[in-house]
């Protein structure tokens, strides 16, 4: 009895001074007494939001590498990312497209080979309720003024960038074709002999449209969206200097050329 006498007394102190401190609370603070903290609010509130982007391109990074390393390659793998809000990120695409990629609801989600005429072009996918499968652009989701997927450079502007990178290669490969160290070359297509001037570095057999399609293939990206810089010799060059190592070594490595005159060049489609 006295154990339970002391309990009591204790329990009644500890409820007195509890309500001596809240009496004792600003009423702000009276108000918010018992509910969640901002962090709690905010936190509750980031889970209805659609991910950063940053984090959707390193959850694409991460399971298109996945695939990568399979031999053969995977075509398809579950992602599986239980804290991000796929749906809030599908229902941010441009309209109509949210609607109708949402559909019935979605079942789970996949990256997924598209149909593409290149292979190993990956995209996000939404498999519904009702087992039909989606693609969607993830980067479409995220058209504002904080982002800047939407940034496009110009074909034309692009190729100049690319070319410009990659001319040292071909002034390379012209110093080795001449002929005892004079500044005169031989013509691939006629055998008649060029002064340095006259002759043109022609990439041959392959092309070097299908040089430059198969590195965008290869680092999933669009020629439009290779960002560009001012080049006070060329006019343009690539503004990613990682990439542009990449373009270096991936041509380097692949590319083939001929010589040709000036006037057999303005005959061809492609240099």
């Amino acid at each position: 009895l006295k154990l339970q006498a002391v309990g009591r007394t204790f329990l009644s102190c500890r409820r007195a001074r509890s309500e001596s401190i809240v009496s004792k609370m600003p009423s702000v603070l009276k108000a918010r007494a018992g509910k969640p903290s901002v962090a709690e609010m905010k936190a509750q509130l980031n889970q209805l939001h659609k991910p950063a982007a940053t984090t959707v391109e390193a959850i694409f990074t991460k399971y298109h590498q996945i695939c990568l390393a399979h031999e053969p390659p995977l075509t398809e793998i579950h992602v599986n990312e239980p804290g991000i809000n796929w749906k809030s990120l599908v229902m941010s695409l441009p309209a109509p497209e949210n609607v109708t990629v949402l559909g019935c609801g979605i079942r789970r989600v996949l990256l997924k080979q598209a149909d593409c005429v290149y292979d190993s072009i990956y995209r996000f996918h939404i498999e519904r309720r009702d087992l039909t499968v989606v693609m969607f652009e993830f980067r479409n989701a995220y058209d504002d003024p904080y982002h800047h997927y939407k940034d496009k450079s110009f074909k034309d502007d692009v190729d100049t960038a690319l070319r410009a990178a990659i001319l040292p290669h071909l002034v390379q490969f012209k110093e080795l074709h001449c002929k005892d160290s004079q500044m005169e070359l031989v013509s691939h297509i006629s055998g008649v002999a060029l002064p340095w001037e006259k002759s043109v570095v022609q990439h041959f057999p392959v092309t070097f449209k299908t040089l430059l399609d198969a590195f965008l293939n290869e680092n999933q990206i669009e020629l439009e969206n290779i960002k560009l810089d001012f080049d006070e010799n060329h006019g343009y060059r690539i503004k990613d200097p990682e990439l542009m190592d990449k373009w270096c070594t991936f041509h380097r490595a692949q590319a083939q050329y001929r010589i040709i005159s000036t006037d057999e060049a303005m005959e061809q489609d492609h240099l």
